[in-house]
């Protein structure tokens, strides 16, 4: 997609980026004085973590400047479905990690599909990774009047969760769905994190 809104792509890229490198930087100072094995390669872990970080976010705007996408049809409920059993798959050996999806039968709108994959896959990331291996994610999908809504909870169980602030990539996921229309709004406690997509059932280009 063409760079439409270049100085909001440059705010997003510095506070993406300035995190993860913070970190890496952060370990980096720890690791030199590490004494332990264990030591070591605990901020070797979380090294190649910041970075891989850093790796999808570039891969993530590099989608978002480049791509040239048409609407096409989306059948919202079969993308999360698929997702979600991704997950299920990953985490398989997990059981004190639960998915569920709740949508509406016929859920389709008339979008940017990868727009809205890219997001979605943002999201469930990030709720993933502030469970600390134990809690459930909920996905419900909606439509009310011109709109489609899509809340992704994540409900924390029995453990003290990470802090999850505004989470990886989310200023991507801001832009995004600013391209079509759409919103993002985050809703933080102590024992959940809730992030609610909205975007139009029929993409305009004149409400963009």
């Amino acid at each position: 997609m063409i760079l439409e809104h270049s100085d909001m792509m440059a705010t997003v890229l510095a506070h993406e980026i300035k995190n993860p490198v913070a970190l890496a930087m952060a370990y980096v100072g720890l690791l030199r004085h590490a004494s332990e094995p264990t030591e070591v390669i605990n901020y070797c872990d979380r090294i190649q973590q910041s970075l891989g970080d850093i790796s999808d976010l570039v891969q993530d705007l590099l989608f978002a400047v480049r791509n040239k996408p048409e609407p096409c049809n989306v059948n919202i409920a079969d993308i999360l479905a698929e997702m979600l059993d991704e997950y299920r798959a990953a985490f398989c050996g997990s059981p004190d990690i639960v998915f569920a999806l709740s949508a509406d039968i016929g859920l389709v709108c008339h979008t940017y599909e990868q727009h809205l994959r890219l997001v979605f896959s943002n999201l469930l990331k990030n709720a993933v990774e502030a469970m600390d291996e134990v809690g459930y994610i909920t996905v419900y999908a909606t439509m009310h009047g011109e709109y489609l809504h899509v809340k992704i909870r994540n409900s924390f169980r029995a453990v003290v969760p990470k802090p999850h602030g505004n989470g990886m990539g989310l200023g991507i996921c801001h832009w995004l769905l600013m391209q079509i229309g759409g919103q993002l709004q985050i809703e933080n406690s102590t024992e959940e994190c809730i992030a609610i997509v909205s975007v139009p059932v029929v993409f305009s280009q004149d409400k963009k």
